[in-house]
């Protein structure tokens, strides 16, 4: 904000002159009485006892005004009356000479000449002699203000009467005499042997003209009747007759005298000057009355190139140059020789009012005011009023009594330079002039801006509308001004008990309108800089309202005066050492103002409120019409925020120095120990309030103040109170609470008991509240001295409450959760806080508890170690918990670590990026916590995630446990799909720990790192990369069963190369131990696949088992039943193999259908028919459910097999002899 202020500074800084007559506007004028530029505020008349005296007027009368003491003067013949027209009764007399008195000055004496209360002279003029009058002024003394001293300084004026008197600052007197010749008068205290004590010197005659007597009084052809003095640039001017101007160089020193140029033919070179300028012919510009009735000089303050006003009577104002015209140069010497004197520019009066006819006229701080000639008996004051503000000037004029001789401004005495007077509440910028006549004095009020609104306002508060004159105003005024003037008007305490204050608020409203966005050609406008691409940037530009520039300009000019400067200035000889640069009025003032304005903020928040668009409800100030209008306002209301918290700002900064003097902290002769005044003199008001370095300034001036006021037995609780309350900024108390806070800590060590403990207790509360001005060296400092007297536990508490206090928006956190990246901001505030905890470690590990014989008692240390590890669990300090958690891991206290009551352990075991080590804690919390279906979740991750270095057999045990503790835990709805997929990947890995066991026991050139050793795989991966190819039929059959898989074809072509595997393997010779193998085997798989008729094809084992043997005579001849043994071993009914070797009989399949394959099964059925009969027999329930039809049946069947053996016959013949006998 400070950027808008300094913006505001050089907009607001007042135009030169030039600049602003180039900029003219017309001429403002109006005819309600509200914007009368032009207000008189009061008639003065001459006294009774000066009408008195003028009835015995015997020859002339002669008027004029010295406003540096307050006074009009007036002669009646030989009396010199100096009237104080503040007091309109009171009045001096010099009458100590006989003369007629036809002039009177009023100059500065000469240094050295006079006595130190002399600090003016009046030089009376009379035709015969020049006197000199010593004055002594003192304006604190009221009615003995001024005293008259007859000198004995006079010198002959040689029948020339001297008609305008003037002296420069250094004690030069100047005078016009009537015979047009210009003199200078010098004195001094004595005669000396070559001069006289006063002097009379001629200055416009040749060198030689000195030597002839005076009596001769040659007159001038061009005779001069005005002289002015610059006394800034010791140039003097003198006006002639015939309308010339003659300049004069008094030298750098202003002890010189040196014609240097002389203007004529004025009139031609501002015809030109008007041609050229469009203006000419203009309608009261003519050769025949053109006169300059008078010559002003135009400060340096106003501008640096013109340096002459001249008025002629018509109404011009004419400017002149002393040098070419240049550009603005601090450096350039002011007070040199002029180079140039020519006309610069041409003021035309207003071309639709009557021919002005000026004969007095007064020029100052841009305003002209003329006596203009109605009659011979009266005038009219007019005025002419620059507004910078739009380069326009108000015109006004109001009719006076009498006929006016001198015009001049009121002086205020110690009024304060400023840029903005015409736009401040401030009785000493009311800009005030004298007119005297020969009937008073008027006082006149030249109307500025803020006083022109402020009678609109009284206009208003009286009618209850707004008058006519406002819509004037709006056309004369820019918006940002009225507002600007409105907060001047209701931030005075002049009004604050005035309805002006509502009027004001109100029109600061009304004329504000609403920031939007710069328009160029209904476009954007385009900022020409390249972007990323190579490609112009756009970019919106606000022009916020009138209200926000208005706040703006008042502040700057509000602050103008302080701003910039600094606090402190080094006074002035022969007084030594430092003073304050601004004056307590003046910072009470501003404060005063300040708060008015601050507080009018906080009322109405709708000005700064937060610029959400959502939100904000524009109908109240301005309707928007689109996104960009929106975003002015957000804009505009940032804007306003960031000035309503640098008026806070100032407002503390200006109570901080008002503090300051009111302890005279300037006389304290510890104040420049460390150096803080030198330091205070190099910063401005600006700095202290806005910059780091002038709070760390404040901040340790005050603290000096503190100690200072300590050393002395001051009770400091009520200054730091009252600068708490005013200035907080500044109010570096956080010290003294440190140094109570070691007080009480100092005096906990010889306290024992609850003094002791309550000691410590204030002293930790103490340093609590001040953890934002510690740092960490500081803290491990109070943590060393806590730790002494065994306070672990405040030491604790407060190395974690400074590690929050370090990072209060948890960016530590943010920072650890995002990996620690590189670069990063917040890796500062994650320093900060380990660097805490680390110190807390330390300190915990530092403790040792001793048994009776002060040795170290390991049992009860950790016991206390693990209590104060408890103690920081308490802090809400989710990092900190991180920390400690990271440090039982590192140290290898994982159980300890489940031990800990913590509510972030959960989320530390658990956070990404997951590591194996945490991860097997976390499945352990769960158990510990009995949440065991998550415990079972955590276990199936670790199975299954390929990441972590497992083995396979790690892994199956992880699932193992994993579904132990998914049937432990309750069961819902949503769990069920879980459990299912969690026991089939049990299932799985049971099949692949078959084939790592199969693999594992032969040679198959599988490495050791192989994904089958460590990763689970699938039951796809499994039977293709392993089972399949390395022949491993069993497993095969097992993934075909996990698998539910149902292809029958798949599944007895494996069987069919298991059963080929075993037998026709080469290791083993004897067939019957084949058969034996393979037996093991089939009963082996059928124990466990019976129940699955597709893992299991009874019917196709049976069916390939009986063709093996069939066509393997070799092996069959051990055993006629072997397969229906082995099938009856495995557990398949009597009935059920009857079934299948009956339907393979009828069948006729090959090899059946041949005689020996038919004599085959039916020597297969015998036995398996006579083994049925058998265990039928044994039973109630076996005999009632035995086939016996059937069986008789399939009996004859049999025997009708052709080429059926004798033998067999038999055997079948008596197998159904018995099923008849038994069933039948």
């Amino acid at each position: 904000m400070s950027k808008v202020l300094d913006a505001k500074f050089v907009s607001d800084r007042k135009p030169d002159l030039l600049d602003l007559l180039r900029k003219r506007g017309p001429y403002l004028h109006s005819v309600e009485p509200q914007l009368e530029v032009l207000e008189r505020e009061r008639i003065i008349p001459l006294p009774d006892v000066l009408y008195e005296q003028y009835d015995f007027l015997q020859c002339r009368c002669f008027l004029g005004l010295f406003p540096e003491i307050h006074r009009a003067w007036i002669t009646i013949d030989h009396q010199l009356f100096l009237w104080n027209y503040d007091s309109p009764e009171e009045f001096e007399v010099f009458d100590d000479q006989d003369q007629v008195i036809v002039s009177v000055g009023l100059v500065k004496p000469l240094p050295g000449v006079f006595l130190d209360e002399i600090n003016f002279l009046l030089v009376v003029a009379t035709p015969i002699e020049i006197i000199l009058v010593a004055v002594a002024y003192n304006e604190s003394k009221g009615a003995n203000a001024l005293n008259l001293y007859r000198t004995d300084i006079t010198i002959a004026s040689d029948n020339v009467s001297m008609t305008s008197i003037i002296g420069s600052n250094n004690g030069r007197i100047f005078m016009c005499g009537s015979n047009g010749r210009l003199y200078e008068l010098q004195y001094q205290a004595e005669d000396g042997w070559f001069t006289r004590k006063c002097r009379k010197i001629d200055l416009t005659t040749t060198t030689y003209s000195m030597f002839v007597p005076t009596f001769f009084n040659f007159s001038e052809e061009d005779p001069i009747r005005k002289i002015v003095l610059d006394q800034s640039r010791n140039v003097l001017y003198a006006l002639t007759e015939r309308s010339n101007i003659e300049l004069f160089y008094l030298g750098l020193d202003g002890k010189d005298f040196k014609r240097v140029f002389k203007q004529s033919d004025i009139f031609s070179q501002a015809q030109k000057w008007l041609e050229i300028s469009g203006v000419y012919p203009h309608p009261y510009l003519d050769p025949r009355n053109f006169q300059i009735i008078s010559i002003h000089v135009i400060p340096p303050s106003e501008s640096h190139n013109l340096s002459l006003l001249a008025i002629s009577s018509s109404g011009y104002r004419l400017h002149f140059a002393c040098h070419r015209e240049e550009y603005y140069n601090a450096s350039r010497v002011i007070n040199r020789e002029p180079s140039h004197f020519h006309l610069l520019f041409v003021h035309a009066p207003p071309q639709n009012r009557e021919r002005l006819r000026f004969h007095e006229s007064y020029y100052g701080n841009g305003i002209v005011l003329a006596a203009n000639a109605i009659n011979d008996e009266s005038d009219s004051i007019t005025c002419f009023s620059s507004d910078r503000s739009n380069a326009s000037e108000l015109f006004g004029f109001q009719r006076i009594e009498g006929k006016t001789w001198s015009i001049c401004e009121s002086i205020v005495k110690n009024k304060s330079p400023s840029s903005s007077s015409e736009y401040m509440i401030d009785p000493s910028f009311i800009k005030r002039n004298i007119v005297l006549t020969n009937a008073g004095i008027t006082v006149y009020i030249t109307r500025r801006p803020i006083d022109i609104l402020l009678a609109l306002l009284e206009s208003t508060c009286s009618s209850g509308n707004w008058p006519v004159g406002f819509g004037v105003v709006q056309t004369w005024f820019a918006p940002e001004e009225i507002a600007a003037m409105c907060l001047a008007i209701f931030c005075s305490k002049e009004y604050a008990t005035s309805n002006i204050v509502a009027w004001a608020k109100r029109l600061y409203f009304e004329v504000g309108g609403k920031p939007a966005l710069r328009q160029d050609n209904g476009q954007q406008r385009v900022i020409i800089d390249n972007g990323p691409l190579g490609r112009p940037l756009t970019t919106n530009e606000y022009v916020l309202s009138g209200r926000h520039e208005g706040l703006a300009l008042y502040l700057a000019r509000l602050l103008a005066p302080l701003w910039k400067d600094p606090i402190v200035k080094r006074l002035p000889a022969p007084a030594v050492g430092l003073g304050w640069k601004p004056s307590h009025t003046l910072l009470g003032s501003i404060f005063d103002s300040l708060s008015i304005l601050n507080t009018f903020l906080d009322e109405t928040p709708i000005l700064t409120s937060a610029p959400d668009p959502s939100e904000v409800e524009y109908s109240q100030i301005g309707s928007s019409q689109n996104i960009g209008e929106k975003e002015a306002w957000q804009e505009e209301k940032a804007s306003m925020r960031n000035l309503h918290a640098l008026i806070k700002k100032v407002i503390e900064g200006i109570s901080f120095v008002l503090l300051l003097m009111d302890f005279k902290f300037l006389s304290i002769p510890e104040s420049n120990n460390d150096g803080l005044l030198a330091r205070l003199a190099e910063v401005s008001f600006e700095a202290l309030v806005t910059l780091e370095i002038g709070k760390e300034i404040g901040k340790k001036i005050f603290s000096k103040v503190v100690q200072v006021k300590i050393s002395q037995g001051v009770e400091i609780a009520e200054v730091c109170d009252l600068a708490q309350a005013k200035c907080p900024t500044f109010c570096c108390i956080e010290d003294v609470v440190l140094y109570k806070g070691l007080e009480l800590l100092s005096k906990a060590k010889v306290e024992d008991g609850q003094m002791g403990r309550t000691l410590l207790s204030e002293s930790l509360s103490l340093f609590l509240n001040i953890l934002p001005t510690l740092n960490i060296e500081k803290v491990t400092e109070l943590v060393e001295k806590y730790k002494s007297v065994f306070a672990f536990q405040d030491a604790i508490t407060l190395a974690l409450s400074f590690a929050q206090s370090e990072d209060l928006n948890a960016g530590a956190m943010s920072y650890f959760v995002d990996g620690q990246p590189a670069n990063d901001y917040r890796e500062v505030f994650f320093a900060k806080r380990q660097s805490c905890y680390q110190l807390v470690k330390a300190l915990i590990l530092s403790v040792v508890i001793p048994n009776e014989n002060g040795e170290a008692d390991a049992q009860a240390t950790s016991q206390y170690q693990a209590g104060l590890v408890n103690l920081g669990l308490r802090f809400d300090d989710k990092l900190f918990h991180y920390f400690i958690f990271d440090w039982f891991m590192t140290a290898g206290m994982n159980d300890r670590l489940l031990e800990l009551n913590s509510d972030y352990l959960e989320d530390f075991l658990a956070m990404e990026p997951i590591a194996l080590e945490r991860i097997d804690l976390l499945w352990k919390f769960y158990v510990r916590s009995e949440s065991f279906m998550k415990a079972a979740h955590v276990l199936c991750a670790m199975a299954i995630t390929k990441g972590y270095q497992l083995a396979f057999v790690k892994r199956l045990e992880l699932l193992q446990l994993a579904v132990a503790n998914a049937k432990s835990a309750t069961v819902t709805v949503m769990d069920h799909d879980f459990m299912r997929d969690l026991e089939d990947k049990k299932d799985v890995a049971l099949v692949q720990m078959e084939v790592v066991t199969a693999v594992s026991s032969r040679s198959t050139g599988i490495a050791a790192d192989d994904m089958l050793f460590e990763s689970l795989l699938s039951i796809s991966d499994l039977y293709t990369h392993y089972a399949k190819p390395l022949e491993l039929f069993e497993i095969c059959l097992l993934i075909f069963y996990t698998a539910e898989h149902k292809d029958t074809h798949i599944v007895s072509q494996t069987w069919i190369k298991l059963i080929k595997q075993v037998l026709d393997e080469t290791a083993i010779a004897n067939e019957s131990e084949k058969l034996l193998i393979l037996e093991e085997k089939i009963k082996s798989l059928g124990a466990k696949y019976l129940a699955d008729e597709y893992i299991f094809p009874l019917v196709f084992l049976c069916t390939y088992l009986e063709t093996t043997l069939f066509q393997n005579r070799a092996l069959s001849g051990s055993s006629d039943s072997w397969v229906i043994r082995v099938m009856r071993s495995v557990g398949v009914s009597l009935p059920k193999l009857f079934e299948i070797y009956y339907e393979m009989f009828e069948a006729k399949s090959s090899p059946w259908n041949t005689s020996a394959g038919e004599q085959y099964l039916a020597a297969r059925l015998g036995y398996l028919i006579a083994q049925w009969c058998e265990a039928a027999q044994e039973t109630l329930a076996e005999r009632t459910r035995f086939p016996a039809k059937i069986v008789d049946d399939a009996l004859s069947k049999l025997m009708l097999v052709s080429g059926a053996q004798q033998q067999q016959q038999g055997v079948l013949k008596g197998l159904q002899d018995r099923v008849r006998r038994s069933f039948l």
